[in-house]
């Protein structure tokens, strides 16, 4: 062989050795996904904080929820045992066995008195139409007595009414006090997360004051922000329950349950407290709500535990069309 295809030779060997060699190394190194620059973060336009729901109605309850309708005589029955997620595509709700029951009616201001169920009816839920409760008739007089003020019905005798102060009612001293305290503790709560509210003070759109137990005296509010843009309003709504001994009225108020719902003005769902109750074994106390959207609403349960916790405890169908 002459020496120029020898050397030729020599350096195809060690071009392959080197080619080798470079793939060995390629494959012993760890993989690196290729990097993409992150996404530049989208701050919502308004915060929500997603609510919990739950179907476990509290059975110290009774069977049934009766809410008042549109006059004081008629009531929707509410059967606690069905949820959105739950609820078949037909479905027939009996009301009559309540025919003949007496009824204890409860109002913001507590127990009103206890009426007999005069009737009640069927209500066949099918398909996409129009969900609504079955009726009751109540023997209730004319809507001038004090019974025209309730606002929720138990079967008898299965819970204990606490009253509800409004802060409405309160001298003013008093109702700016609370006022003040309430937004305070709003202001402070961390999940305030987004800037789109930020610097808009709140509103109290209502406050209640209330003994959940013995010993501690409590609030619960809704607070409201709103931003007036021209196209499309934005609100938030915060639900707040504030609870301190009641030992002195020097003692601060704690935040012992909120929670947050945003949207445009015309979409929202707001909350109502329409009672607030004691069931009797095991000890607990409960706030009766009614969640309203523009086309639906739900009943709920919002209950504190023998440890202090609140938590919802029960959302029921939302009913409407």
């Amino acid at each position: 062989m002459s020496a120029e295809r020898h050397n030729r030779a020599r350096c195809i060997t060690l071009v392959t050795a080197l080619t080798m060699l470079l793939a060995s190394c390629e494959r012993s190194r760890p993989s690196q996904p290729a990097r993409t620059p992150p996404p530049a973060a989208e701050e919502p336009a308004i915060p929500v904080s997603p609510r919990a729901t739950s179907t476990l109605w509290d059975s110290s309850a009774g069977p049934v929820l009766l809410a008042r309708g549109p006059s004081a005589a008629k009531a929707f029955v509410v059967f606690p045992e069905y949820s959105d997620s739950t609820v078949p595509d037909t479905l027939q709700l009996d009301a009559s066995p309540l025919r003949g029951d007496f009824v204890q009616l409860i109002g913001r201001s507590g127990k009103l008195d206890s009426v007999l169920v005069m009737s009640a009816g069927i209500k066949q839920w099918a398909g996409d139409e129009c969900v609504e409760w079955p009726t009751a008739t109540l023997g209730v007089g004319k809507d001038s007595t004090p019974t025209a003020g309730w606002t929720v019905g138990f079967v008898q005798p299965h819970v204990v009414p606490i009253p509800l102060d409004s802060l409405a009612g309160l001298p003013s001293p008093d109702s700016a006090r609370l006022a003040a305290d309430i937004t305070r503790l709003a202001s402070a709560l961390p999940d305030d997360t987004t800037h789109t509210f930020r610097g808009i003070p709140f509103a109290v759109r209502y406050a209640y004051e209330f003994q959940p137990v013995p010993g501690v005296q409590a609030i619960i509010a809704d607070l409201v922000r709103r931003l007036n843009q021209e196209a499309s309003p934005l609100e938030e709504h915060t639900i707040l329950i504030a609870e301190r001994a009641n030992d002195s009225s020097d003692t601060p108020y704690h935040v012992a349950y909120h929670e947050r719902t945003g949207g445009s003005e015309e979409t929202i769902e707001t909350t109502e407290v329409l009672a607030a109750v004691r069931f009797a074994s095991p000890s607990r106390t409960a706030l009766v709500l009614f969640r309203e959207g523009p086309d639906s609403g739900a009943y709920a349960l919002l209950e504190r535990s023998a440890d202090g916790q609140w938590r919802l405890r029960w959302t029921s169908v939302h009913t409407g069309c």
